[in-house]
């Protein structure tokens, strides 16, 4: 979750009542720490493993009313208000942890397993904060775990030659086989046209993502919801730039600016409102 991708978030704030807005806030304090206990580059390995530890004890303590942390502090008014899942903190302290083992993934699904671990997570607890009525809770953690998907792919894409200057490296082994798009020429910053093949297929991985995701909302509850549409058409505001530039994401890292954010807000709002 790096910097830009925070900032991603931001304009979601804007539509949410003080409350929300701050269990919303507390939820993202705890992500980003458990985040940079591994992408910060601050702590050693066998350190940033012991700080995750810590924070699966943590965890624990908070869900028995006794934590000991600022951060666990700040979330235990908001977990008992809007009953946050614990499962979820502990998948996104999973994910992370994944990111200790290794970056390579064979499948889509291998690193589908990843995504809801540093993503999904943190969707399954925001739709709690959000609230919902009409969508059965089982197609709203659907639809909370499939839109993490479609902001971490769209990460994934954003950011191939930023993770190559870290050695991390998320592209499916699979697709870049399917693609005809080697090892090689990833490592040379080959943009070929296999390289805009294996792109395009992500796009569409991510398209199709951010569309199961909508079709499982009862459109009652969509008004309510408007923080994650919000964000999700921000990042697949995001994800359309790239493809308009044809995928050259191998030497730059695309953003947004923030009129360019506002206007997908605004767009993001009006879908919510039928519009």
């Amino acid at each position: 979750m790096s910097g830009e991708s925070r900032s991603n978030f931001a304009p979601a704030f804007l539509f949410l009542p003080r409350p929300k807005r701050e269990a919303l806030r507390a939820v993202y304090a705890y992500c980003r720490l458990i985040d940079d206990i591994v992408d910060s580059g601050a702590w050693p390995e066998a350190e940033a493993r012991r700080q995750l530890d810590f924070w699966r004890e943590e965890v624990e303590r908070l869900f028995a009313g006794r934590p000991t942390h600022a951060v666990a502090q700040g979330l235990l008014p908001h977990v008992a208000a809007f009953r946050l899942p614990k499962e979820a903190f502990l998948e996104m302290i999973r994910g992370c942890a994944m990111d200790l083992e290794g970056t390579r993934y064979q499948t889509p699904e291998a690193l589908e397993g990843y995504m809801r671990g540093v993503a999904s997570s943190v969707g399954l607890l925001a739709v709690e904060i959000f609230g919902y009525r009409s969508t059965p809770p089982e197609r709203i953690r659907e639809f909370a775990t499939l839109f993490g998907y479609a902001f971490q792919l769209t990460n994934i894409i954003r950011d191939v030659g930023a993770d190559l200057e870290l050695g991390r490296i998320y592209l499916p082994a699979s697709d870049m086989e399917a693609a005809g798009y080697t090892m090689r020429s990833l490592m040379l910053r080959e943009h070929n046209a296999a390289f805009g093949s294996l792109m395009a297929a992500l796009y569409r991985r991510a398209k199709t993502y951010y569309q199961r995701a909508r079709s499982l909302v009862d459109f009652r509850d969509r008004p309510g919801l408007v923080a994650a549409e919000v964000m999700a058409h921000v990042y697949e505001g995001l994800l359309e730039d790239i493809r308009e530039n044809h995928f050259r994401v191998l030497f730059h890292r695309y953003s947004l600016s923030s009129w360019r954010k506002t206007v997908l807000a605004g767009k993001g709002w009006l879908y919510c409102h039928g519009l």
